[in-house]
């Protein structure tokens, strides 16, 4: 069971279906693990359901609901297609193959069976990311992968970064942080995360705002960073 979890205010939020698309994603990711938080986000969609029933009836458009259901409509899975799905991953190595079993729902469909081929970026060897498509202006959707018992420079935050660990684990001077650890960074926290000996750390992390190098070489690339 994860250890850090999203606010009441996410939940509440997200329970409400307030929440921007990324923040949205990265909080189910979260509840698919966490069955804590799905009681909470169930208790606040219930409270939510009886202050509607309250209120009074307005006027909504005919076309409102079809509209809705259009957008939801997800393709249909073949017996052909569910057979070729499994043969790939069973081509995997049993690292790629478990990390894909783990990836939680809402990413599959950004990802697919495709994530051992994702082509990562960085300026480091020790650190690399992945863009997600689902990204916007407002905010930027990415996974992060820090080499096995190496640190990332110190760094602060402009605005905020709200990160899930996936696989492995890392820590910073405030704690530990493993798989389904949902944590949030301000422009208050001024950390130096560094994943575990063991293994890569691979986190999902969706920030409103750069990161901001605080160390010496670390200022150095503060006008890189998007």
């Amino acid at each position: 069971m994860a250890n850090y979890h999203p606010s009441d205010e996410l939940l509440m939020s997200f329970s409400a279906g307030q929440m921007p698309n990324a923040l949205g994603i990265i909080v189910a990711c979260h509840l698919e693990k966490c069955s804590h938080c799905r009681q909470r986000a169930a208790l606040y969609e219930r409270i939510g359901g009886e202050i509607l029933m309250d209120t009074d009836d307005a006027p909504m458009p005919t076309q409102l609901l079809d509209n809705l259901l259009s957008k939801l409509e997800l393709p249909e899975i073949s017996a052909t297609n569910e057979s070729h799905a499994i043969s790939v991953l069973d081509s995997f190595a049993d690292s790629e193959r478990q990390m894909i079993q783990n990836l939680p729902r809402p990413l599959r469909r950004f990802v697919g069976n495709e994530f051992n081929k994702l082509p990562w970026t960085g300026m480091t060897s020790s650190l690399k990311e992945f863009v997600l498509s689902f990204s916007d202006n407002d905010y930027t959707a990415k996974f992060y992968k820090i080499s096995a018992g190496k640190e990332l420079p110190e760094h602060t935050h402009r605005g905020n970064e709200y990160t899930l660990v996936l696989d492995g684990s890392f820590s910073d001077k405030a704690g530990e942080y493993h798989q389904g650890d949902f944590i949030l960074a301000d422009k208050r926290t001024i950390h130096q995360p560094k994943a575990a000996n063991d293994c890569d750390c691979i986190c999902f992390a969706v920030t409103d705002a750069p990161l901001k190098m605080t160390g010496l070489f670390g200022r150095m690339l503060n006008p890189f960073l998007k």
